[in-house]
């Protein structure tokens, strides 16, 4: 069984509780280790802005928010992970769909059972012609 990092705990801080709730969870079960990288969890919109600048995201943090960015009700919506495998980060589709199943499954699961009240959506499943599965290691409270 896999655990969060202390870090990736700390990375978490301020997405919304559902999020937290479902990562913690998730990773109990998950076939393969990830973790919260330092981006990954709310945002100022100037590092929203930075992300965008360099083409990590297609958000501006101004005109077009992101998840990232505080909401309504004070939380970030959105979280980014990353899988961790023969002991390296990585960003690999193959591992990052298999995190998200997991994740997702998790959260269904946790919803069914009261735990929590929010749904979720995967970055990989964005279909625009903009994003068309670009953001593979997001996933985002609907």
């Amino acid at each position: 069984m896999y655990y969060l990092s202390n870090a990736s705990i700390k990375n978490m801080t301020g997405c919304h509780p559902d999020n937290i709730i479902v990562i913690n969870e998730a990773i109990k079960t998950s076939p393969i280790d990830f973790g919260i990288p330092s981006t990954g969890g709310v945002r100022e919109d100037f590092e929203q802005h930075q992300l965008f600048l360099n083409g990590k995201s297609k958000c501006d943090g101004y005109e077009i928010k992101s998840k990232h960015q505080k909401r309504e009700d004070g939380y970030g919506w959105a979280t980014d992970f990353f899988a961790y495998v023969n002991g390296k980060v990585s960003y690999d589709r193959h591992h990052l769909s298999m995190v998200a199943a997991v994740i997702l499954s998790t959260a269904n699961r946790l919803k069914k059972e009261g735990k929590i009240s929010s749904s979720y959506y995967w970055g990989g499943q964005f279909g625009s012609a903009d994003f068309n599965g670009w953001d593979m290691p997001h996933i985002e409270k609907v």
